[in-house]
């Protein structure tokens, strides 16, 4: 009789940020299906969505210890006060897996570069590469062997998008930059690995939004740019990202993993 398969990420305990609605609360779920036994979400203002991705998660298994709380990117505490705040919730004293998933999205965020003041560059750079590195540097004092730190980027941060997306491109740029070095730290140091994602065009609340300013044919030119010719479903970036948390992916590190269907494919090759 054939044995049954264990889940790759079995006992794990995973905090993802960003985690009440789209790519976030994929990942949450997905951790879910592959065998996480404690996580943790955050969101920023939206409890009842955070809650509906923890009732999610309790329907996939109900002995998971899950939960939520608010925290906001743009606070230069928020990285050490999450880090906190999931190990008192969880009951845990170490973390396994931090993605770090939460961004800034709404377009009012990424004026024009003539408009673009020193306020606006300070939010995004806080957000998308300060935040996601104290997140990584408090973590990583409570990461056993083997630990994982996944930072969500976007292929934005290698492509020429121009107004708005310009502030947007940069504070990507920042983050992966933020990937490769703690690296180059964190895995002599602790056996742990950080990686970023890159993500391509994803249907969420988000991108649809985005779309609908960028104006009529965008969402057909975002599915172009993909060597599948369609945008990404949260699906395809959920099933990476618990790729590169799982024990099979120790060889992964200080890398920007696709998770965009080859919009990178002519910088990849």
């Amino acid at each position: 009789m054939a044995e049954t398969i264990p889940a790759p990420l079995k006992g794990k305990v995973a905090v993802v940020t960003g985690g009440s609605r789209g790519i976030g609360a994929g990942i949450a779920q997905t951790f879910a299906r592959n065998g996480c036994t404690h996580i943790a979400i955050t969101y920023l203002a939206n409890k009842n969505a955070a809650h509906q991705t923890l009732d999610a998660i309790r329907e996939i298994n109900s002995s998971i210890k899950t939960c939520a709380f608010s925290a906001d990117v743009r606070d230069p505490e928020s990285g050490k006060k999450v880090v906190e705040e999931a190990l008192k919730q969880l009951g845990t004293d170490h973390i396994d897996i931090m993605v770090s998933n939460a961004a800034v999205v709404e377009m009012d965020a990424f004026p024009p570069a003539a408009d673009l003041d020193h306020q606006s560059w300070s939010n995004i750079l806080t957000a998308e590469a300060w935040t996601p590195f104290v997140l990584a540097r408090e973590a990583v004092k409570y990461m056993p062997k083997g630990g994982r730190i996944i930072l969500l980027s976007s292929t934005a941060s290698k492509m020429a998008l121009g107004d708005p997306m310009t502030i947007y491109a940069v504070g990507k740029a920042a983050l992966d930059t933020v990937a490769r070095n703690l690296a180059t730290i964190y895995g002599p140091k602790y056996g742990v690995t950080v990686n970023s994602i890159s993500v391509g065009a994803t249907v969420t609340d988000g991108m649809k939004a985005a779309m609908d300013s960028f104006g009529p044919g965008s969402l057909e030119w975002a599915a172009s740019l993909s060597l599948m010719k369609r945008v990404g479903e949260v699906e395809d970036v959920a099933d990476i990202v618990a790729f590169v948390a799982s024990p099979q992916a120790g060889w992964i590190t200080g890398n920007a993993v696709p998770a965009n269907g080859g919009t990178l494919s002519m910088l990849q090759s």
